[in-house]
């Protein structure tokens, strides 16, 4: 690691943050801007393209965006690719000797769920009974004499994310759209229908690995899906049994892609004592990406030893950290102001984001072909869970923003699971 000090010592790197449409990721850009002299290119490619998605970035501190990004590739000593969708993008900058931290083949795991089942059973890893339908009408036929399945889809996220399947009264009105939606192709779309698992919690391991590699320090935590997540700095010999586990059995998958990057697991501690890894996020997982961020304090050192080859420990400003996710329905559609006070910048993470005369806004996100009402997100660290907990609630509650609505007890849904793996698991949070 001493070339790599030195390297930093002797100059400032020149990092781009290449980001899909939309500019979901845009606060990895920003908050890596207090290590590298940060470039941002949003991929904005299209015959018609639109103001809205072009002006993401722009008016923000500490980031130069960049709207050609081929012909500037030479001015930048390491990418950065914090999302999917990118690995053909990454494989050409490998292939003519480019530093690259993600952007790795692995997204696949992620993007082909069969694959990632198939994957799962050849490490002789637990997989919920699963059924692959093809065809909308086929689902329909099936799923209405069944009740509480989880319906996922491969590669198409745009078309539809992870449903469940309650009964089939419930389920109805959904497919019928669904089939609206996706016309003829609908009968071309392979449905994967999941079991339910009896778990007492979902919780993950969040942070990094180099060529499959993890440190022996990162993140554990659980998530409340879409609203919220807490987590803690923990050494991985410290962590609870099934994350030790599944990283364990999963490793080879991982080194035999060379994987250098972001990595989550979300894994579902089973009632019948079984461990199940049930989605890879081969990206920064949104949460807790903006919750590592913020919470680790030497990403130059961690980013520049990875892309080579080193695996560098994390450092950490705070044993726990928490994220609220701010949603709200005008964000689809409208230009959306947001209001804050300045002293919370560095709390508050907007997609989508730029400044005009003075005003942050969100982007309509549905003019990047972005569905949903989450717009950001608050992020406290700290060393007192119910501290960090109670300061974000009241951060969230400060911004001025039409429709702002947020779950303030999210987190205590998080704390009762977490209060269940404790219990079970024998573990300290």
């Amino acid at each position: 690691m001493k070339l790599v000090y030195k390297k930093l010592e002797k100059k400032k790197i020149k990092a781009v943050v290449i980001d899909n449409i939309g500019g979901l990721y845009l606060p990895i850009a920003l908050n890596l801007s207090k290590y590298f002299d940060v470039y941002y290119h949003s991929i904005t490619q299209s015959p018609f393209p639109r103001m809205s998605y072009c002006e993401v970035g722009t008016g923000l501190e500490g980031i130069t965006i960049i709207t050609d990004f081929w012909s500037n590739i030479n001015n930048f000593d390491v990418f950065i690719f914090p999302d999917i969708y990118c690995k053909d993008w990454a494989f050409y900058l490998r292939s003519i000797g480019k530093k690259v931290w993600g952007g790795s083949p692995s997204e696949d795991l992620e993007i082909n769920r069969k694959f990632f089942k198939e994957c799962l059973s050849s490490n002789k890893m637990d997989v919920a009974p699963t059924k692959y339908i093809m065809g909308i009408k086929a689902l329909g036929l099936y799923l209405k004499n069944i009740s509480d399945k989880w319906i996922k889809v491969s590669y198409y996220r745009g078309d539809m994310e992870t449903f469940h399947h309650i009964n089939w009264r419930q389920s109805e009105v959904w497919l019928n759209s669904l089939s609206n939606s996706l016309g003829p192709l609908g009968e071309e779309l392979e449905f994967m229908v999941e079991d339910s698992i009896d778990s007492i919690a979902e919780i993950g391991g969040d942070g990094y690995v180099v060529n499959g590699e993890n440190p022996d320090s990162f993140l554990w935590g659980l998530e409340v899906k879409d609203l919220g997540y807490l987590g803690k700095a923990s050494k991985y010999s410290d962590m609870p049994q099934p994350i030790t586990q599944i990283y364990e059995q999963f490793r080879p998958t991982l080194q035999k892609y060379n994987d250098t990057g972001f990595y989550s697991t979300e894994i579902r501690v089973g009632e019948d004592g079984k461990n199940y890894f049930t989605d890879p996020c081969m990206r920064a997982g949104s949460p807790p990406s903006n919750v590592y961020m913020e919470m680790i304090t030497n990403w130059d050192e961690i980013i520049i030893g990875g892309v080579n080859g080193e695996v560098v420990e994390p450092r950490f400003k705070g044993a726990y950290g928490v994220e609220i996710i701010l949603k709200s329905g005008e964000c689809q559609t409208e230009y959306m102001p947001v209001s804050f006070d300045e002293k919370y910048k560095d709390n508050i993470k907007l997609k989508g984001n730029f400044i005009l005369n003075g005003r942050n806004y969100v982007i309509p996100l549905n003019q990047a072909g972005i569905h949903m009402e989450e717009f950001g997100s608050v992020v406290v660290i700290g060393d007192n869970v119910d501290t960090i907990v109670n300061e974000a609630i009241d951060i969230a509650n400060s911004i001025d923003c039409y429709g702002l609505n947020f779950a303030e007890n999210a987190l205590d849904k998080a704390k009762e699971s977490l209060n269940r793996v404790e219990q079970s698991l024998n573990v300290k949070f």
